[in-house]
């Protein structure tokens, strides 16, 4: 414990001050973040796909085990797809939740959309505020979605409420974030959107995603896999004690000493 919370602190800290390097610091389900994934949570950076999923995943998550009314996480990727008038592959039964949630990525902008199936009802936040098209665009997607699981969508409606907006170029992960929050809280959409108060939901992103990692210790803290196609042997950082598939590291010598590359800055 003590050594977790030793990497944890020495991983925040490198990372705020710039350090990128290819090392695995968090797994959450499917999602692996690396020290580029957490550092594009910092101020003043687009956050990325990873991070988002991942971070919605554990608020979902948290939200179900606290409520009897279940939510369910389409991820950025699918919902993308969806938004974009794509067929999804998703497995998942609408009519067992009472919220679906997830953010879409409209050109390297994103944007958060709830659907209702039990209300016949879907809501669009856009951190920079929705226009009447795409309201109507989130209407006609959404239905079509659920057209296709086998939902009854007629009288379906879509709409949204009223909730901060961004004020730079940057922040549109963690406002769809905090819309996700605020809504699986069943809170009114109000926080403050100072450049203070938007650096520190980056940190409390940062923070949980690290915290709530799942267990890592078997895993290759360069590929974040148990297993390598090809090579079978493992070598540990002298410094930090991570391990490593030799072959992702470029085959050191296990005889001499060994520093990944993320103590190496």
């Amino acid at each position: 414990m003590f050594l977790y919370f030793f990497l944890f602190l020495t991983d925040f800290r490198d990372v705020w001050a710039g350090n990128v390097s290819h090392v695995l610091l968090s797994k959450v389900g499917a999602y692996k973040m690396f020290y580029w994934d957490i550092s594009q949570i910092g101020p003043n950076m687009e956050m990325e796909s990873e991070a988002i999923n991942a971070y919605m995943s554990i608020i979902v998550r948290d939200h179900n085990a606290q409520n009897t009314q279940k939510a369910a996480v389409i991820d950025s990727f699918a919902m993308t797809a969806i938004w974009q008038g794509k067929s999804s592959r998703i497995k998942i039964k609408p009519l067992d939740y009472h919220i679906l949630l997830g953010i879409i990525n409209q050109n390297h902008h994103w944007i958060l959309a709830a659907i209702y199936p039990h209300e016949k009802r879907s809501l669009l936040m856009d951190p920079l505020g929705e226009s009447k098209q795409n309201i109507k665009r989130c209407l006609e997607r959404t239905r079509a979605f659920l057209r296709n699981k086998g939902c009854n969508v007629s009288r379906w409606t879509c709409d949204t409420v009223e909730h901060p907006f961004q004020t730079d170029g940057t922040s549109c992960g963690v406002f769809s974030l905090k819309f996700a929050e605020k809504i699986l809280q069943n809170e009114r959409i109000h926080f403050s959107a100072t450049q203070q108060a938007i650096n520190r939901y980056r940190m409390e992103i940062a923070v949980t995603l690290l915290l709530q990692t799942d267990d890592l210790n078997d895993l290759c803290f360069y590929c974040g896999t148990k297993e390598h196609e090809t090579d079978i042997d493992w070598i540990q950082c002298d410094i930090c004690l991570r391990w490593f598939h030799q072959t992702c590291v470029g085959s050191p010598s296990p005889q001499e000493t060994f520093v990944c590359p993320a103590c190496v800055h």
